[in-house]
């Protein structure tokens, strides 16, 4: 199925912008609710629901198990690229509060760099895929539920 791997690409991509957008704005001073929309945490809404109607329109033997790859794939690809963004915090001192030490961020006066560049990154990055995996699969599993109820309908009037 080559439009599945389109597609994870395609969500990864956005994935990246948004990310690189968010450091911009937040570096260059923008409010803080400006930058808190353009966040990946909103894509694990979304891609799931993407992820279940391409399972559907192809007709996955296994559904649930490829929406489980599919999800999982994307939160950990995405999560990976955000602890990137904390490790460069940490090495450049950004001072947006998402990255501070006492909101559970890298930057702060006494984080040594075992915290800074591993220790944080992956305690968060571990977190937000197993949070994102269980709500692209609650949210891909009702959409997978609801376009195969479609189907069957479909099929009844017949």
């Amino acid at each position: 199925m080559p439009d599945d791997k389109k597609l994870l690409k395609t969500g990864l991509i956005v994935a990246a912008l948004i990310i690189v957008l968010r450091i911009i704005l937040e570096q260059t001073g923008a409010p803080e609710t400006m930058s808190f929309i353009f966040g990946v945490a909103w894509l694990y809404f979304i891609m799931p629901v993407f992820f279940a109607l391409a399972i559907r329109a192809h007709g996955s033997e296994s559904p649930y198990r490829k929406l489980l790859k599919d999800v999982v794939l994307f939160a950990a690809y995405t999560r990976i690229m955000v602890a990137v963004t904390y490790m460069l915090a940490w090495h450049f001192k950004w001072t947006p509060a998402r990255f501070s030490a006492n909101q559970g961020g890298t930057v702060g006066e006494n984080v040594p760099p075992f915290q800074g560049l591993l220790l944080v990154p992956l305690r968060n990055l571990l977190i937000w895929i197993v949070m994102a995996t269980i709500v692209g699969m609650i949210v891909g599993a009702i959409t997978l539920a609801l376009k195969g109820k479609q189907k069957q309908n479909a099929a009844g009037a017949m």
